[in-house]
């Protein structure tokens, strides 16, 4: 071999190392790049839902009489507002009287991942919405059902001020809350039945979480696109009912 023919071989090799190394580097920007991404979508969700706990924490103080609290919340190219796409109302049903019932709004706070997945608070519920994992209520209401005794705190969320804010800063979520009322507290007569009908998008959700308290669960309409679905919950035969109202006022600041 003589150098011309040394000098093309190397050539040669260089072209198809320097082709290998490009196409090495386009398959990992392609394909890692956009696992990365979803990586870091799914540690921004996991991100919110911790907020979203320690903010129904705050909310349960206030609900047991703490005056006020302020909740910081992390926006990483999130959304964060208050929705009007829920409400729930109440039926206790006492034998020998007439049926007792309530409806109210409640005004979730939502916090909407830019890629997608969303979690709300609700009625001191926390749920999250994301592609991998689907709905589900990550953590339950202020609900005690027991063998004997049901007892449900009703909290109707409204949201002053700007009802949304955007961005990558912090914001700082301001809940207070009126006193708590008794509304209702029987334990003289037996209740044939308790009904807690839930507007929601997240029927499937409110369902599985009221079926895992006792009680038996109907979808009533099936959520659609920008329009919320209804869950019918209930529960038979119960000796003593408890209900307690608390609004609550949220703002950004």
């Amino acid at each position: 071999m003589n150098g011309d023919e040394r000098a093309v071989s190397e050539t040669v090799s260089f072209v198809l190392v320097f082709a290998l190394v490009v196409a090495s580097v386009g398959t990992v920007y392609a394909v890692g790049v956009s696992e990365l991404e979803t990586a870091r979508d799914a540690e921004r969700v996991e991100n919110a839902q911790r907020a979203f706990d320690v903010l129904a924490d705050n909310l349960r103080d206030i609900t047991e009489g703490a005056p006020s609290r302020g909740t910081e919340v992390k926006l990483s190219e999130a959304t964060l507002r208050s929705v009007d796409d829920a409400s729930m109302n109440v039926t206790v049903d006492p034998d020998g009287a007439s049926p007792t019932y309530w409806e109210y709004a409640l005004s979730p706070i939502v916090y909407d991942v830019e890629a997608g997945g969303e979690i709300r608070l609700s009625n001191g519920a926390v749920l999250r919405d994301s592609e991998r994992s689907g709905s589900a209520v990550v953590r339950g209401p202020p609900l005690i059902v027991d063998d004997d005794h049901i007892q449900l705190t009703l909290i109707r969320q409204e949201h002053v001020g700007s009802a949304v804010t955007g961005g990558s800063q912090t914001v700082r979520v301001r809940m207070a809350a009126t006193r708590s009322r008794l509304f209702y507290d029987n334990e003289s007569v037996n209740h044939e039945m308790v009904r807690v009908n839930v507007t929601t998008p997240y029927t499937d959700a409110w369902g599985r979480h009221y079926e895992s308290a006792g009680f038996a669960c109907t979808e009533i309409s099936e959520p659609a696109p920008g329009t919320p679905g209804r869950v019918s919950c209930t529960v038979n035969d119960v000796d003593r009912v408890t209900v307690i109202w608390v609004r609550v006022t949220t703002a950004f600041e």
